[in-house]
């Protein structure tokens, strides 16, 4: 550094956080544009690698601005079915900003993965709390609840 002037260190930003509780079999995904489908990718990839596909995932997609270009939809469904052996997989909740074309995304990748896993779209925060309700283990020794 010179004297007088100060210099400046890039800035990363980390477009993915993932978050994994083992406790409650949950793996929390927050998504902030800019990201990528490769972003996307390197989860599922790492999900794998961890063997937690039997975990309850939560795409926290409520700092996206667009989800709607369907092949990569499509690239991240190929890859959770690929990854999976096609097999069924734990509940997956999506919850996004309450606006039609990230619903439509939502909808959309539901449908693209309804034979291995149930999706839901979420638009509240009452509807994040209750899934979480429903589909998060409540500690280490404690049975699921079920409604």
């Amino acid at each position: 550094m010179t004297r007088g002037r100060l210099m400046a260190e890039p800035i990363i930003i980390m477009p993915i956080a993932y978050e994994r509780d083992d406790h409650r079999r949950l793996i929390t995904l927050t998504a902030t544009d800019p990201y990528s489908i490769d972003d996307m990718l390197s989860v599922i990839d790492r999900q794998s690698a961890e063997d937690t596909l039997g975990y309850a995932m939560l795409y926290d997609l409520r700092g996206v601005g667009d989800m709607s270009a369907r092949a990569g939809l499509q690239q991240i469904a190929d890859r959770v079915g690929a990854v999976g052996g096609g097999r069924a997989r734990a509940p997956v909740g999506v919850a996004i900003v309450a606006r039609p074309e990230l619903f439509l995304a939502g909808l959309m990748y539901a449908e693209l993965n309804r034979e291995i896993m149930a999706v839901e779209v979420l638009l509240t925060a009452a509807q994040l709390d209750d899934w979480l309700f429903r589909n998060a283990l409540r500690g280490p020794s404690h049975p699921q609840l079920k409604d």
